[in-house]
């Protein structure tokens, strides 16, 4: 494991403590008031506001198109990609140094790394971020 990957877990796992925490999914359109998200059990989640009706409308559709179900699944698809990297890692591990495999191996380690690299952009503002986790 890497402390990139710790790192990441830790972000995803607070997103999803957020996503589980909220109101019941899936979200939909108020179909009687286009500014409001409400949830599957047809409370109010949200009432959008923005300075137009057309923005308005659009927050509130964004809103609705980011409930907790997409949000968690979004994390489960990352957390694999994560698990991928570290699988990846292992079989290197695992190699003959100085064969072919495992040059082809450590190449495709790398790109999986950066990809890990680019998961963690969003999060460069938070504390435990560190610089040489930049893309």
């Amino acid at each position: 494991m890497t402390d990139l990957a710790d790192f990441l877990r830790a972000r995803y796992a607070e997103r999803r403590a957020i996503a589980e925490a909220a109101s019941p999914w899936p979200w939909k359109i108020n179909p009687e008031d286009p500014e409001q998200v409400l949830a599957v059990d047809d409370v109010v989640v949200a009432d959008a506001f923005a300075l137009s009706s057309n923005q308005t409308r659009n927050t509130a559709t964004f809103i609705a198109a980011n409930d907790p179900a997409d949000i968690l699944a979004d994390l489960d698809a990352k957390l694999a990609i994560i698990d991928a990297y570290e699988r990846a890692a292992y079989t290197l591990s695992l190699a003959t140094p100085g064969t072919a495999p495992h040059a082809l191996m450590t190449g495709a380690r790398n790109y999986m790394h950066l990809t890990l690299q680019y998961l963690a952009q969003p999060f460069a503002g938070h504390p435990d971020y560190q610089e040489d986790w930049a893309a």
